[in-house]
C-alpha cells in the first residue's frame, strides 16, 4: 500500500503537467475558433441547406446529371471555403488525445467525392 501511495505521489506532478499542456492546447484551439467569422459560417450553412434542397428537387425530377454537376461544383466550393480552411487549422491545435472527440475536418471527409457515384444514389 505504501509503495502505491509513493508511486502515485511521484506520478502526480507528471499528470498535472500533461493536463496543463492539454488545457493550453485546448485554449489555443478555442481562441483560434473564436476568430472565425460567424456570419461566414452561417452563410456556409445556409448555402449547404439550399444545396441539399436543390439536389433533392433535381433528383426527384429525374435530373440526375444536372444534380451530379451541381454536387461537383458545390464540393469544390466547399473545399475552397476560407471558413472551413480556418476551422481545419484550428483543429490541428487540438491535442491528439482529444481529436477523436471532435468532428473530422479533413477535406476528404467533409466533401463527398461524386466522381465515382451519383449524388442521387444517396438520397
Amino acid at each position: 500500500m505504501n509503495k502505491f501511495i509513493v508511486t502515485m505521489l511521484l506520478l502526480f506532478p507528471a499528470v498535472t503537467l500533461a493536463q496543463q499542456d492539454m488545457m493550453a492546447q485546448m485554449q489555443e484551439m478555442s481562441l483560434c475558433m473564436q476568430s472565425i467569422d460567424q456570419k461566414e459560417l452561417k452563410a456556409l450553412e445556409n448555402d449547404s441547406n439550399q444545396f441539399s434542397t436543390e439536389i433533392k428537387e433535381l433528383c426527384d425530377a429525374g435530373k440526375h446529371d444536372e444534380a451530379q454537376e451541381k454536387a461537383l461544383k458545390f464540393s469544390r466550393k466547399m473545399m475552397d471555403a476560407p471558413v472551413l480552411k480556418t476551422m481545419r487549422k484550428c483543429m490541428e491545435k487540438l491535442p491528439d488525445s482529444m481529436k477523436g472527440m471532435m468532428p473530422n475536418m479533413d477535406p476528404e471527409e467533409i466533401v463527398k467525392d461524386y466522381s465515382k457515384h451519383n449524388v442521387c444514389d444517396e438520397i
